[in-house]
């Protein structure tokens, strides 16, 4: 859940003090930060999304928040403002980190495994007590806690290391304790950037009545009584009643319900829930901070907390292991009574070549994929870019560019083709389809004034339907037009058709029952599109589908444009394009969906993997789980390069792991490996393959490595 809740009873502006200011940096502290339980992470990216503000940190240690901006004047008034609409995730998902770990913490440890060979022994007895006691207690609490685990197993191999006197090899473990964990919290660290992209993704505006008729303010200037208009595909902005319209709503992003509810009036329609079909007219009641729900996308919490199935395979596979490192410690005692070699075997363990690789590459991934353009919602959508065979492409903003262009407007009767070019942008200023927008701004380009409309209606993939001069406007497909129209003359066919065949996409206007014109356009594919196709199928891809919802005539022309695509369906609905998806899962594809509008969404959320081209509606963004932000195919072919090569990173690192530390458990059986050297072998390989998979998976690399 996004929701967002009033925050001024934890951080009330006279607790907050300025600890530290100077041009660019600013420090405060809040008694509120220690008072309650608070997720950093999310935190941090909520502050950093605000404008004006580049780095954030929130040191729940110290109880401070060191901000820094682009000289901000009123820096602390956006401090305050941000503290008090938090999303619920920072209270209910608190993060585990720990406290930040410095490059002085580690250069210190460092410096003492490094010194304490050379110190009198008293010192080494010191050092070693003051790292080691620490980690025998953080594995004990963890026994008793959680029961046999990695943390457990340092603890008994530093306990032993402890008795034995073997004070070098304590300090060894502390260095290596706490280099690992610096590693992880600055690997979180950059993968948690994000999650500021997607808090800064949010809605700009809302369509609300003035005087009448329906205008497009921005969000902050929507006020508490406001009428907010919503329609299909939208996301309902602010709380409120339903005063006019019925729609059927989707919720499941508020309270879980899978069925979508149908709203009238006197319902309560709640922010954050998408209109499937109809219209909604709401009063706010509450707007902004104080909504119900914020506008965050639907990933955010699956950004910082989904693992992967590496991961979960990992940590356990690495839970299995640690009592066959044990095992093999206690026998070797009882064949030896050598408490040495049991030290230098509990110093080895095949948990950390495991965990940890999978761990690391896994955010590297992540964030290499988020480079090239492609912003995956956690790990699991790396998995399926790896399995993915089929690919399935909608045709319009997808494999076509976003801005289509209109090439003609032939009107009839006695109209003039700007009288119909002009009533049909007055209708389409408020969907946001490239169709649409290719027809306003033609209207725009021609000088032309779009004055408001009212009780529009979307019908989703076929057109609108609104009230303007209080005549009945309908624009959209042949089909939904002549559904309210008188039968179309056939000279209307013929000129249909005749633009169809030039490959054109054709919209029909009809004012008061009858047509009287038609807008045609014409999309430009995308110039890395036949690049695209070709690089999936290099890299496995079997099947290429495209689906449009086009006229046959129109769509045809697609395949004599670009090569290798394997199957063509037109004139599709939402619910046929879903269908054909789920055919082919049920043919045993692995099936990706790249779409951008509302008419994708089911296809989307049928998929085993959803793409969603980063100008899409807001619908399809909420059922994707992966979002192209730079609307560049070849993101496509980035990301799964990128997933796949994930994959024999961890294949390499398990293989390698295994060979090495069975190496070493073999000599330290053997009596040849004291436990400063077990100790230090086992984890430089342990840091060898972390630092492998983090420079492999976070390379920006040609699909073809």
């Amino acid at each position: 859940m996004n929701q967002m809740i009033s925050t001024r009873t934890f951080f009330p502006e006279e607790d907050l003090r300025v600890v530290h200011c100077i041009q660019g940096r600013i420090r405060v502290r809040c008694s509120g930060f220690s008072k309650v339980i608070l997720n950093p992470d999310y935190v941090e990216a909520h502050v950093a999304s605000f404008p004006g503000i580049t780095k954030v940190r929130l040191n729940l240690y110290a109880g401070s928040l060191i901000v820094r901006h682009d000289r901000l004047e009123d820096i602390f008034a956006q401090l305050v403002h941000a503290l008090n609409t938090l999303p619920v995730e920072s209270f209910t998902a608190a993060s585990n980190r720990g406290e930040p770990i410095t490059r002085i913490a580690v250069g210190t440890h460092l410096l003492m495994a490094a010194a304490t060979p050379f110190l009198p022994s008293l010192l080494q007895m010191h050092v070693a007590f003051s790292v080691g006691i620490p980690i025998l207690w953080e594995g004990l609490k963890n026994l008793f806690s959680h029961g046999i685990s990695a943390k457990s197993l340092d603890g008994f191999s530093a306990g032993l290391c402890l008795v034995l006197k073997n004070y070098p090899a304590v300090a060894v473990i502390g260095f290596m304790r706490i280099l690992g964990d610096f590693l992880k919290q600055r690997n979180d660290i950059r993968s948690n950037e994000l999650l500021v992209k997607l808090f800064r993704s949010r809605r700009k505006a809302v369509w609300v009545e003035r005087d009448g008729v329906e205008v497009e303010i921005s969000f902050d200037c929507v006020r508490c009584g406001d009428i907010a208009v919503f329609g299909a595909g939208e996301l309902v902005a602010v709380d409120g009643e339903v005063v006019g319209g019925s729609a059927v709503v989707n919720k499941s992003m508020i309270t879980g319900e899978s069925i979508p509810v149908c709203l009238e009036i006197g319902g309560h329609a709640v922010s954050g829930s998408v209109v499937e079909s109809g219209r909604l007219r709401v009063r706010a009641d509450k707007v902004g901070a104080e909504t119900s729900m914020s506008r965050i996308n639907r990933f955010l919490e699956q950004a910082i907390q989904d693992k992967s199935l590496p991961e979960l395979k990992g940590d356990r596979l690495a839970d299995k292991l640690v009592p066959v490192t044990l095992g093999l410690s206690g026998a070797t005692y009882a064949l030896t009574g050598d408490l040495s070699r049991t030290a230098s075997m509990a110093s080895i363990d095949y948990v950390c070549s495991v965990k940890f690789p999978a761990c690391f590459s896994v955010k590297s991934s992540i964030y290499a994929a988020a480079r090239s353009g492609m912003l995956l919602a956690g790990g699991r959508p790396l998995d399926a870019f790896a399995k993915v065979d089929t690919v399935v492409f909608d045709k319009t903003g997808t494999l076509t560019r976003n801005l289509m262009q209109v090439t003609d407007v032939a009107p009839f009767g006695n109209r003039d083709s700007l009288e119909v070019l002009n009533l049909a942008a007055r209708i389409e200023q408020h969907y946001e389809h490239p169709l649409a927008k290719a027809v306003v701004q033609e209207a725009l380009s021609q000088g032309l004034q779009l004055s408001p409309v009212s009780d529009v209606e979307f019908v989703v993939s076929k057109g609108i339907r609104a009230m303007a001069d209080g005549h009945e406007i309908l624009v959209g497909s042949r089909g939904f037009v002549l559904q309210y129209c008188a039968p179309e003359c056939p000279d209307i066919d013929r000129r249909a058709d005749q633009l169809r065949s030039q490959g054109k996409i054709v919209l029909y206007v009809a004012r008061g029952g009858e047509v009287i014109g038609l807008v045609a356009m014409r999309d430009t594919l995308r110039p890395e599109s036949s690049e695209v196709i070709a690089e999936l199928k290099r890299t496995g891809i079997k099947k290429v589908v495209v689906l449009t919802g086009d006229h046959c005539t129109t769509a045809s022309r697609l395949k004599e444009r670009l090569d290798g695509i394997d199957e063509l369906h037109w004139e599709l609905a939402p619910e046929d394009k879903a269908s054909i998806v789920q055919d082919l899962k049920a043919q045993g594809a692995v099936v990706a969906v790249v779409g951008d509008g509302v008419n994708d969404a089911p296809a989307l959320i049928a998929a085993d993997l959803g793409i969603c081209m980063g100008h899409g509606g807001e619908l399809a963004r909420l059922s994707a789980q992966a979002v192209i932000m730079n609307n560049d195919l070849r993101s496509i072919c980035a990301a799964r390069s990128i997933a796949l090569r994930q994959h024999r990173i961890l294949d390499h690192c398990y293989r390698q792991g295994a060979v090495v530390n069975t190496s070493l458990f073999a000599l330290a059986s053997a009596g040849l490996l004291a436990p400063l050297a077990s100790t230090v072998l086992h984890n430089l390989n342990t840091f060898g393959l972390v630092g492998y998979s983090m420079f492999r998976a976070g390379r920006l690399e040609s699909s073809k490595a």
